[in-house]
């Protein structure tokens, strides 16, 4: 009777902890809304990291390294047999959301304010909104494409929950030189460094000088303070002087001489810096960084 009861509690105790994982989280079988002169094609497919290879055959790896969790699907069709057909992939967290969107929009494109961001192609509108990335496809629209993939995207982007902007971190690159949409997440071995793992990242020119700025996040100090000492435990083995102060390093990266010397800064869980032959322009960009992320009470 003891055990039967304790097998009771133990069963109760594991239901409330799903209940409690789940919480928060957007059923994905209800995210599509009814849009007026639309119909759903029967009840939405969805996709796991399984079988995710099933539906996008090799582009699924690309999503899984971004922890791709589920995918959602269905076409909505109208009386003329026009159609579009919704993907909703959601991710573990907005990080990732924002490192396959940023994979895959075009840094020249026509966007537009749906989600944290979106953007049109003719037949194509994709967006983004916290942990989800949102593709459409429009088929045989007409005149009134963009129109129909719009009005439709702004009706899903109500029943996705999660923040509208982009991850914090990556609004903390300073505006002075920056390319419009250049912004990016990678989201393993930044640089070819896997101890590097993954860096938020903007594109630069200044004076017809092209760069890039990068900021890593860590989920604390001591992690940061372990990237950065494998960083330069590596550049030293390499017999590669470091200079250091005030918790800025400058060194010669041997696979990247051609771009400079690294700075790099490190203050809490945070790791910035840049690739530059200009120290006054790297030492403003540092310091540029640092302002917005105290700005963003990140550091």
């Amino acid at each position: 009777m003891k055990k039967l009861t304790i097998w009771i509690i133990i069963t109760i105790l594991l239901a409330w902890g799903t209940l409690f994982l789940n919480a928060g989280e957007t059923d994905m079988t209800t995210i599509f809304p009814t849009l007026k002169g639309w119909t759903q094609k029967g009840k939405p497919d969805v996709y796991t990291p399984d079988n995710l290879f099933e539906y996008i055959n090799g582009a699924a790896e690309v999503f899984l390294s971004y922890d791709f969790q589920i995918l959602a699907t269905i076409t909505y069709e109208n009386q003329k047999k026009n159609s579009f057909t919704v993907d909703v992939y959601r991710h573990n967290n907005n990080r990732n959301g924002f490192g396959i969107y940023s994979a895959e929009k075009p840094q020249k494109g026509n966007f537009i304010p749906i989600g944290a961001q979106g953007y049109y192609e003719t037949g194509i509108l994709n967006f983004l909104k916290g942990t989800y990335y949102v593709k459409m496809s429009g088929y045989d629209l007409g005149d009134n494409d963009k129109q129909v993939l719009t009005t439709a995207a702004e009706a899903i982007a109500k029943t996705l929950k999660g923040t509208v902007g982009f991850p914090t971190a990556a609004k903390c690159f300073p505006d002075k030189g920056k390319q419009a949409n250049s912004g990016r997440y990678i989201n393993q071995n930044f640089l070819g460094h896997s101890f590097l793992h993954s860096a938020f990242t903007a594109d630069y020119e200044i004076d017809g000088r092209k760069f890039q700025l990068f900021i890593i996040e860590s989920e604390n100090a001591k992690d940061v303070e372990k990237i950065l000492q494998n960083y330069l435990d590596f550049i030293k083995k390499k017999g590669i002087n470091v200079e250091e102060n005030k918790n800025l390093y400058r060194f010669q990266d041997p696979y990247y001489r051609s771009y400079g010397t690294m700075n790099l800064k490190k203050s809490k869980n945070y790791l910035w810096g840049l690739f530059s032959k200009n120290n006054s322009t790297a030492e403003f960009f540092i310091r540029e960084i640092e302002k917005n992320l105290k700005k963003n009470k990140l550091i």
